[in-house]
């Protein structure tokens, strides 16, 4: 699934179309709930605690529809607090932008419905497609800055559900570090050992694969082109934006 760093980005491209008040007032609170349902790496809780989508279902599920059904209280920003229905809000992209990349991104080319799909390699060039796609949504580097520095001023959420006030406050930290790693390849050895790993390379070909990224991503975009990669973000754009704004309207 898409990475932090484009998680925010298009989060802020989100809140720049919409331009409502209940986003602007609480920017920070809006970019925490964009990054939240990651929170897990705290947690250390499964996935769908926090995605409220099943990865071994195939069938159709709706991420959002799933968490106000389990959350009532959380469904009609009337009566949240400012910064709630903002997390709330910003939660709502992430929710969908991972729903759609499984969809029209993940399945069809390294998973289930792949012609790849038995092959272990799949899962080590979809990581090194995210790391890149996530890569350069960094390198507008006043963008990440200006993000950056709305987390940095950010107050914790509290009263979430699903998640304990304790990883909501360790989380801003989190959030605002993500934020101002640098548009390069110094993340990529970190992220990608234990994929390669499980894929059973040996140390050897841990080192081999780590040592070249910009090869592993040549092999990825051969799969999903840059041209399928720009299609997936105005259409995914387009779904955030109207989920959001159905949500706040």
């Amino acid at each position: 699934m898409p990475s932090l760093g484009s998680h925010l980005v298009r989060a802020r491209i989100v809140a720049q179309r919409l331009a409502l008040s209940e986003i602007d007032r609480d920017r920070g609170s809006f970019y925490l709930g964009a990054t939240a349902p990651d929170i897990r790496v705290l947690t250390r809780l499964d996935r769908e605690v926090t995605h409220f989508f099943r990865l071994a279902d195939l069938g159709e599920q709706d991420s959002v529809e799933r968490m106000f059904r389990e959350h009532p209280e959380l469904a009609t920003p009337a009566g949240l607090e400012t910064a709630t229905s903002a997390f709330i809000a910003g939660y709502l992209t992430h929710l969908v932008l991972d729903q759609s990349f499984i969809g029209e991104i993940y399945r069809p080319s390294f998973g289930q419905w792949s012609a790849i799909s038995d092959d272990p390699r799949s899962n080590i060039l979809d990581r090194a497609l995210q790391y890149e796609m996530d890569r350069l949504d960094r390198e507008d580097e006043p963008v990440m800055a200006e993000i950056q520095q709305t987390l940095a001023a950010a107050v914790p959420v509290r009263g979430i559900p699903f998640i304990e006030d304790k990883f909501l406050e360790e989380w801003v930290t989190v959030t605002e570090s993500v934020a101002g790693q640098p548009a390069d390849y110094s993340r990529f050895r970190r992220m990608m050992v234990r994929h390669i790993e499980a894929a059973g390379y040996d140390a050897d070909a841990v080192e081999r694969e780590c040592a070249d990224p910009e090869a592993l991503i040549r092999e990825a975009f051969g799969i999903v082109t840059p041209e399928r990669v720009q299609r997936f973000w105005r259409d995914a754009e387009d779904q955030m934006t109207e989920r959001v704004r159905t949500y706040l309207k």
